[in-house]
């Protein structure tokens, strides 16, 4: 992990790191592969949570979660198939990556897709941290 990305991530806390053995398992079990930065970093910090900047707060899943949040959120999941949630803010804001194209997104747990936007927020792991982090 780069100086600036250990800055952006000072305040959040994680006691677990993900195995490769671990990571594999959940890899086989999706239709999707995840994006490799994300899979560094859970590398390193398996799940957690804590403040990204001054205004954000990011409540990742760990490896272990990643399916079955996933299908308990299932009625919201079903109306966005292509995303792939993997975490949350504080409050209602819900985190999840593009299946295919591995992008960044936020958006509402309570949306209504028709009518809610999806939130752009990075090409890769590192820029949606720092779409976090400058908020």
């Amino acid at each position: 992990m780069y100086e600036e990305q250990k800055y952006q991530l000072n305040n959040f806390f994680s006691e677990d790191v993900a195995s490769d053995t671990l990571i594999d398992d959940v890899q086989k079990r999706l239709d999707f592969s995840l994006p490799k930065d994300y899979i560094e970093l859970i590398s390193e910090f398996n799940g957690g949570e804590g403040e990204i900047g001054d205004n954000s707060w990011l409540c990742l899943f760990s490896i272990e979660e990643l399916i079955s949040t996933n299908k308990n959120y299932h009625l919201l999941m079903e109306e966005i198939p292509d995303y792939f949630l993997f975490g949350k803010d504080a409050a209602d804001t819900g985190y999840a990556f593009h299946k295919r194209n591995g992008t960044f997104h936020s958006f509402g747990l309570m949306s209504n897709f028709k009518t809610d936007a999806i939130r752009f927020c990075g090409n890769n792991f590192w820029e949606f941290i720092e779409y976090l982090y400058k908020r």
